[in-house]
């Protein structure tokens, strides 16, 4: 069974409607009636983490901006984290990955207002719930044919550092930092929700093949993506695949209506952020890859699966 399938298993288990809730399971939040959009992301040591590649001051920084990214996806803005931890050994560990919380955290004008702790027998998990704010949710079911795809940032160099430890190596320090440090999308997700730019938006934590994937079954549309077109981090070597599938970017996938092209550039340049169209939404259904002389591929699901 891979991570899709067990995720529409729990759903039928454990969804079955709610006045209370406008969204429910599917997208990258929840939100309840008044606004109130809630995300949780789980992070465990040995799978999303090593403290032989990052101090745990890192693992916890870097578990609060992936928490923080899902309000981005929403166009939600944050309120406030709880955060529950349970580690083996020196229970001072908590005390480091909390202080990496908080600085998430703080980056986003937000406080950990809450959590739990627990020994773990295992690995150091550490479990970041974001609460938000937001008025009209910008969901993955979005996306339309004659829309355009756009994406922030550059791609593949979370990925190009764990290739290089999992390999024996020490990565670049660039593609390290991108690692430890998502970068803070959340202004980004809210201006392009709140200016009506972004119709559909995710955030690519599994990579932009597999997160287009999502948008695409979300909307029941196809995402043509120009090969030629994605932005590749200089720290992952002009490896695309990298950029294509590696994930934990934690960049904004969205689509926009064709003519807006002028106003998402200007919002870059307001932000410091870089916007790259980087495709089309078609009729149809799945992710095409499309080469610089035109040829096509149904790109597949690619990026990280837990259970395949």
């Amino acid at each position: 069974m891979d991570e899709l399938s067990l995720i529409e298993r729990l759903v039928a288990i454990g969804w079955k409607g709610s006045r209370a809730v406008i969204q429910g399971p599917g997208d990258d939040a929840a939100v309840l009636r008044g606004g109130i959009a809630i995300s949780t992301d789980l992070m465990v040591e040995g799978v999303h983490f090593s403290f032989d590649w990052i101090a745990p001051a890192e693992a916890g920084f870097r578990a609060g901006a992936a928490a923080l990214s899902d309000m981005a996806a929403m166009g939600a803005a944050p309120e406030a984290v709880l955060v529950s931890l349970a580690v083996a050994g020196d229970p001072s560990l908590c005390e480091e990955l909390q202080r990496g919380v908080r600085r998430a955290g703080d980056r986003v004008g937000v406080a950990v207002a809450g959590g739990d702790v627990s020994r773990s027998p295992g690995p150091a998990v550490v479990d970041v719930v974001a609460v938000g704010r937001v008025r009209e949710p910008c969901r993955r079911s979005g996306a339309e044919a004659g829309q355009e795809v756009w994406v922030s940032g550059v791609l593949g160099g979370a990925a190009a550092a764990v290739a290089a430890w999992s390999a024996g190596g020490r990565p670049a320090p660039a593609a390290r930092e991108r690692f430890a440090s998502p970068p803070n999308r959340v202004p980004l997700g809210k201006a392009l929700a709140q200016r009506r730019l972004a119709r559909a938006m995710i955030d690519i934590s599994d990579g932009l093949v597999r997160d287009a994937g999502q948008v695409a079954r979300a909307s029941g549309a196809r995402l043509r993506i120009l090969q030629d077109a994605v932005p590749v981090d200089t720290a992952a070597g002009g490896d695309l695949n990298l950029a294509l599938e590696g994930g934990e970017d934690y960049e904004l996938m969205f689509t926009a209506p064709a003519g807006k092209e002028a106003a998402i550039l200007d919002l870059g340049r307001e932000l410091s952020v870089r916007l790259t169209r980087i495709g089309s939404v078609d009729a149809g259904a799945g992710v095409v890859l499309e080469d610089g002389e035109g040829g096509r591929t149904a790109a597949g699901r690619g990026g990280y699966d837990h259970f395949a």
